[in-house]
């Protein structure tokens, strides 16, 4: 009987603890970049505020070892419990039964459709169910020189909206400006690589264009609007000779710095780096309509999930819904790090609309396409990356280069 008593004492001491006591959290994220320290600040505020019901661990690798890692450890039992997963990757993760459906924790969470932007909502969604919070989008973005606008009789605060006009201004940017006859001032810089693909996306869907039949068996992107977006790309380097050929990635950002790069596109990732570089006076803005029929923007976001475990619990399923919520409606402070916060409410925030650059390239996010992902989609788009380095060298007409690349991505999409 007190061998009882003594167990029965223990097992209550042991449930009141779980029912009642501090919940610790594993928290996964490849930000290994500046935007890390920005999370580990909302990881330690959202600690203080709950220093006495939830406490979240904050454990940062690479990227390539985290969707490695991840896998493994929740095999194991050892996984985190919460994690970053970015929007390409939720398609492939619930394939792997990595992810927990968030349904049920919205309430918990005070989230509906509605509070996030609309194209990463629906992105997150797999089979009509929820399997991530979007934290954030991070565009591809139109940055431009003012001075240098200026300077060819431009107006540095209405940058170009359409192909025409982004033509016509790298035109009058591109300059021999120390009469040596060799051109030493570009109008934009179109990489051999990164991020190439980013503005042929764009483009491409700008014209309208689809990558994948309906049942995603077959590439469908050897189209008008696939020929359209890479000729474009290849002629701004051998017929409008705006952009110089063969640059080397990260060429471009290097030349934009120095202001010898009128006009450029990177991702929003690069906005804080710029910001530093002094006596650079630069705008930033959302893709121009490069295409003929509507404004498309390429976009990433990483989005916040939970993962599944052997044993789910309750408790600790709940607490972490209660961090991403946390998370997502404190997403003004992630937005410092070079990021769009997918909250709508937050991107609505006196805060975030006093931002020099930020709420000008959000004005793009209602133009964010993402393609159909799901597991080979890497693979299959792989050979359009090699076709535009190819068109853009020279080594092949655009025609080839894309008739190539989609005879190796149906290949892939048939193995």
């Amino acid at each position: 009987m007190k061998k009882l008593l003594v167990f029965s004492l223990s097992a209550l001491l042991f449930f009141s603890v779980s029912a009642f006591g501090l919940v610790t959290l594993e928290y996964w994220t490849g930000f290994t970049g500046p935007d890390g320290s920005f999370m580990q600040e909302l990881v330690d505020k959202f600690n203080e505020e709950h220093k006495d019901e939830i406490q979240v661990n904050m454990s940062t690798m690479l990227w390539a070892d985290y969707n490695t890692k991840v896998p493994i450890a929740l095999a194991s039992g050892k996984g985190p419990d919460v994690g970053i997963a970015h929007v390409d990757n939720i398609r492939s993760f619930v394939s792997q039964g990595m992810l927990l459906p968030l349904d049920e924790y919205l309430e918990i969470m005070n989230m509906k459709e509605g509070d996030i932007v609309s194209s990463v909502w629906d992105a997150v969604h797999v089979d009509s169910s929820v399997y991530g919070i979007p934290l954030d989008v991070h565009p591809l973005v139109f940055y431009w020189n003012k001075d240098l606008f200026e300077e060819a009789g431009l107006d540095p605060e209405n940058p170009p909206t359409t192909r025409d006009e982004f033509v016509e201004a790298a035109k009058l940017l591109t300059k021999d400006t120390n009469g040596d006859r060799t051109i030493d001032q570009w109008g934009t810089m179109i990489p051999v690589g990164w991020p190439n693909y980013f503005i042929w996306f764009s483009t491409f869907f700008s014209n309208g264009g689809v990558l994948f039949n309906e049942d995603l068996t077959k590439a469908a992107f050897n189209s008008p609007a696939g020929i359209d977006a890479m000729q474009f790309l290849v002629d701004l380097v051998f017929k409008h000779k705006v952009s110089p050929e063969k640059v080397q990635v990260d060429a471009d950002i290097d030349a934009f710095k120095r202001g010898t790069c009128a006009m450029e596109f990177n991702g929003i990732w690069m906005l804080t780096d710029y910001m530093k570089v002094e006596g650079l006076n630069f705008g930033a803005g959302p893709v121009p309509q490069l295409g003929s029929e509507k404004p498309a923007n390429w976009a990433g976001s990483h989005t916040m999930v939970i993962y599944k475990q052997r044993k789910q619990d309750k408790e600790r399923t709940e607490a972490a819904a209660k961090f991403i919520s946390w998370i997502s409606n404190h997403s003004y402070e992630w937005a410092l790090a070079g990021q769009i916060p997918a909250n709508i409410s937050v991107q609505n925030s006196p805060e975030f609309l006093s931002l020099p650059y930020h709420s000008t390239i959000a004005k793009g996010a209602e133009y964010v396409v993402f393609p159909p992902f799901f597991p080979k989609y890497g693979d299959a788009t792989g050979p359009i990356w090699e076709a535009l380095n190819l068109a853009i060298l020279g080594q092949k007409t655009v025609e080839q280069a894309l008739s190539d690349a989609e005879r190796i991505s149906n290949e892939i999409l048939q193995d």
